[in-house]
């Protein structure tokens, strides 16, 4: 497992690399091709105006919903790791404990009072997630599926950790969903060089 971790973290190291240089190669190459074709619909990173546009929008680039979903997943992917719930439900190599039988219970319950919930907030007719004219997609259902997915997966394998003992408090769930974000760390900082550059190419080639 810890060999897999470090070759993971080797990859995203190097890709991550891979789009700081491109991100480097297109500053020189929109220079040169806007300094030798001026005529040309292509905009230089270095000029006054792409000097601008690249430290201005920097915040606005990064800042959207697809960093909100690695956050989000991030805190329920460490919730469930922590929480052992994966295991009880894919390893049965010994059986469960009373513990563990009572928390998959409890956790059966908790699904099911979110599958109505959610059936209540967006499936039925004049639901308040649908949208102005009644559609799912796009609606605020849509906009917030994966966020409302990963905050189910969070109350289910708290409850589950809290209930079968591997999991003491909230402090014990705090850390889980912390260490779940830790782990994605690599991920943050290739999602941050890959995002920027894509939208450098958007601005130099004004697509």
């Amino acid at each position: 497992m810890r060999d897999n971790t470090i070759c993971i973290r080797r990859i995203f190291a190097y890709v991550t690399a891979a789009a700081l240089l491109l991100q480097l190669l297109l500053f020189v190459v929109s220079w040169l091709i806007a300094a030798a074709m001026p005529d040309n619909t292509v905009r230089s990173l270095l000029g006054n105006e792409g000097i601008r546009w690249f430290f201005g929008s920097f915040v606005s680039n990064v800042a959207s919903k697809p960093l909100v979903w690695i956050l989000v997943v991030a805190m329920a992917w460490g919730a469930i790791a922590q929480s052992g719930i994966a295991r009880a439900l894919v390893r049965r190599k010994k059986p469960l404990a009373y513990r563990q039988r009572f928390a998959l219970r409890a956790v059966l319950v908790v699904l099911l009072i979110a599958v109505v919930i959610i059936i209540l907030l967006a499936f039925v007719p004049n639901a308040p997630l649908r949208s102005v004219t009644g559609q799912l997609f796009p609606s605020s259902f849509s906009r917030s599926l994966i966020p409302m997915l990963a905050f189910c997966a969070i109350v289910m394998a708290v409850t589950y950790g809290l209930l079968s003992g591997a999991m003491r408090g909230i402090v014990d769930v705090f850390n889980a969903m912390a260490k779940g974000i830790q782990q994605f760390i690599p991920l943050f900082i290739l999602y941050v060089a890959v995002v920027q550059l894509f939208y450098s190419i958007i601005y130099v080639f004004q697509l």
